[in-house]
């Protein structure tokens, strides 16, 4: 069981590593690929804030829109939006050419399969969210790989498939507790000045008054571009490890690599 549990966490570091790596050598690519997501992302930021900041709703409708409204917005954006890169990231993981014209008709060629897994994911994130999100820890392993299987795959029983794919669920959920921690990290860092001038602590103190008001007035556009931009990197970085996973998992313990070695073969022999 050690040796199992100390395999699971270092294929869960090997694949967030090579996520990196692949974001740092092909980052012009990457961050065309993403600018959509960051659009989409920045956009639902800003209105956040204009809500917060100019409209009051009664007690409910607060709850309805944390509690449901924006996750399931949230849940939506980084799901569907990564996706291009992950069709980029595949593509180098089986030697092929990637383009961002390409892996974007590579998503447009599966609108169909995508669509129709999306909303069902929806249905189960809405469930589990009016349960206060706690389904979510038993379904989300469970379909983190839908969209990656109607994207590279011709299996009609798409749910049934990435159940079937992914068998060690611990794999991804190390996967997930790396990333939500480098989000906590990061968050920390990003409303750390808000932290410092509200309570004058490190000696924020010692900057005058009107300074510090107007400081806090506008922070709020750094700490939106800021977010914005930590959110939607570590969204590509997650599909990205997501997909490296994926790829070694059915090249290896599925012999995908084998089958097509024996194909190639083949060929060459007829």
């Amino acid at each position: 069981m050690a040796r199992k549990g100390t395999s699971l966490i270092r294929r869960a570091l090997v694949q967030s590593d090579r996520a990196f790596w692949c974001i740092h050598e092909h980052l012009d690519s990457l961050v065309l690929l993403a600018m959509p997501m960051v659009g989409c992302v920045l956009l639902a930021a800003l209105a956040s804030v204009l809500i917060l900041r100019t409209w009051e709703f009664p007690n409910w409708v607060n709850v309805l829109l944390g509690g449901i409204v924006l996750p399931l917005l949230s849940l939506l954006i980084f799901t569907v939006f990564p996706l291009p890169c992950a069709v980029f990231a595949w593509r180098l993981a089986c030697g092929e050419s990637a383009t961002v014209r390409g892996c974007f008709a590579a998503c447009a060629q599966r609108s169909g399969r995508l669509f129709s897994v999306v909303l069902r994911l929806i249905l189960l994130w809405l469930f589990s969210l009016a349960l206060f999100g706690l389904p979510l820890l038993w379904i989300w392993p469970r379909t983190c790989l839908t969209p990656l299987v109607a994207l590279f795959e011709d299996q009609p029983r798409i749910f049934y498939r990435s159940r079937r794919i992914l068998r060690e669920d611990l794999a991804v959920y190390l996967l997930g507790s790396l990333y939500l921690a480098m989000a906590i990290v990061l968050a920390g860092v990003v409303y750390l000045p808000r932290f410092l001038l509200a309570f004058g602590a490190l000696g924020a103190h010692f900057v005058a008054s009107n300074w510090s008001t107007v400081i806090l007035q506008y922070l709020w556009i750094f700490e939106v571009l800021s977010t914005t931009l930590l959110l939607s990197a570590l969204a590509v970085s997650w599909w990205i490890s997501l997909t490296l996973l994926y790829h070694e998992i059915r090249w290896v313990r599925e012999g995908e690599d084998l089958r097509r070695r024996i194909f190639d073969v083949r060929e060459a022999l007829a």
